[in-house]
């Protein structure tokens, strides 16, 4: 059972302007386009630092379509996005080339931009845990779900020892969540390394057991929860 936090985002169009038929409904992905540059929003990505969004605004939303385009003969073209508003402006970001990685500006995003990455670029981002060098780890922060401050950092033997439980884990595809007392707990967990995005993921807490979903889902031994006490 993959755990992703992304729900509504479900089926993608075409954001290259092709369109997606078959359907009146639309759900999009998140999505922005310019400069005849397709963007995605990346929700494993983290701005290290803040400071490197420079204050050079490389483009600005034209059009909202989620909130008006129900037809899915419709072709995306420059200016568009699924769900930034309209008047949203669009940052370069140090390190990256403008038709790499843009940012827009999100107070509900950790480091308060939200990380827009070129399709064809995405596959030089760390889109998924085992890309993470774990060894390169400089700290981890811990959020919980609707936080955008962490509550925890873990630094050298902490670190350590957290990143040890995740890796020997058990994969076990077929878990299902126990929810026996209640919704589950949800901490969105960071990983930095001496690059300008950081990597993010859901780590999950059922109250029978801790679990993740690094590509199957992940069952860690529950000593975790120690290290994620405040």
């Amino acid at each position: 059972m993959k755990i992703k936090m992304l729900i509504l985002l479900t089926v993608a169009i075409l954001l290259s302007g092709c369109s997606m038929r078959g359907s009146s409904a639309i759900d999009w992905v998140d999505f922005v386009k310019l400069n005849g540059n397709s963007y995605s929003g990346s929700w494993e990505s983290v701005i290290k630092n803040p400071n490197l969004v420079t204050r050079e605004i490389v483009g600005e939303v034209k059009f909202k379509v989620s909130d008006v385009v129900t037809n899915p003969d419709y072709r995306t073209k420059d200016g568009d996005a699924a769900f930034l508003e309209k008047g949203t402006k669009l940052y370069r970001v140090e390190g990256f080339k403008t038709n790499e990685v843009i940012a827009a500006r999100d107070k509900g995003s950790i480091g308060g931009y939200h990380l827009y990455v070129e399709d064809g670029f995405y596959k030089n981002v760390r889109q998924h845990y085992k890309d993470v060098i774990k060894d390169n780890v400089e700290r981890v922060e811990l959020f919980y779900l609707e936080d955008v401050n962490p509550y925890k950092t873990l630094v050298d033997d902490e670190k350590k020892r957290f990143i040890h439980l995740l890796e020997s884990g058990k994969n076990t595809p077929n878990y299902t969540p126990q929810n026996k007392d209640g919704d589950p707990e949800y901490y969105k967990i960071v990983f930095y390394i001496d690059e300008p995005i950081a990597f993010r993921f859901t780590l999950v807490d059922d109250g029978i057991n801790v679990f993740f979903s690094p590509w199957d889902t992940r069952l860690v031994d529950i000593e975790i929860r120690t290290l994620l006490q405040p």
